[in-house]
């Protein structure tokens, strides 16, 4: 569906994956890009939060950012479901990666890589629950993670 970016609002603290720090030209904030092209910006992947009622970016921040910055008026979004904020993380980080999949090894390891971190802060701190389905689908990309979280191998289809 097409929806004006503005009715999409940002939370980084709980929906960005990517790695604070770039790495390389593909981890840039796209600051000196001056056109959006939808063919190749694709959709932005939202959710909406049942406490807010308001849709959030999972997966396609910077792209949301430009399309803002550019006063594009309208972007491809595609609706995400999911239970709980954690669960929504846990399937923008594996649409995230899902993107990289039929790309070069380097490239897939670097895009893993780059979204560890946040995977691993929401497991220590328990927002997102190790044994829950979203967690599970995470370990097979970060299979050290599925073996310090959920060491007993248990699974549990307890919300996040």
């Amino acid at each position: 569906m097409e929806v004006p970016p503005e009715m999409i609002f940002e939370d980084p603290g709980r929906f960005q994956s990517r790695a604070e720090f770039p790495r390389d030209w593909m981890d840039e904030d796209l600051s000196g890009v001056t056109v959006f092209n939808e063919d190749c910006a694709s959709f932005i992947s939202v959710w909406q939060d049942p406490d807010d009622e308001k849709w959030y970016v999972i997966d396609g921040h910077r792209r949301l950012q430009l399309a803002k910055r550019l006063h594009v008026p309208l972007v491809w979004v595609q609706f995400l479901t999911a239970r709980d904020e954690a669960e929504a993380f846990a399937r923008g980080v594996v649409l995230s990666l899902a993107q990289w999949v039929f790309d070069h090894g380097d490239e897939l390891l670097w895009a893993c890589a780059s979204r560890r971190a946040a995977v691993e802060r929401a497991l220590y701190t328990g927002w997102l629950n190790p044994t829950s389905k979203a967690a599970r689908d995470l370990y097979e990309y970060y299979p050290d993670l599925g073996r310090r979280y959920n060491a007993d191998g248990e699974e549990s289809d307890a919300e996040d």
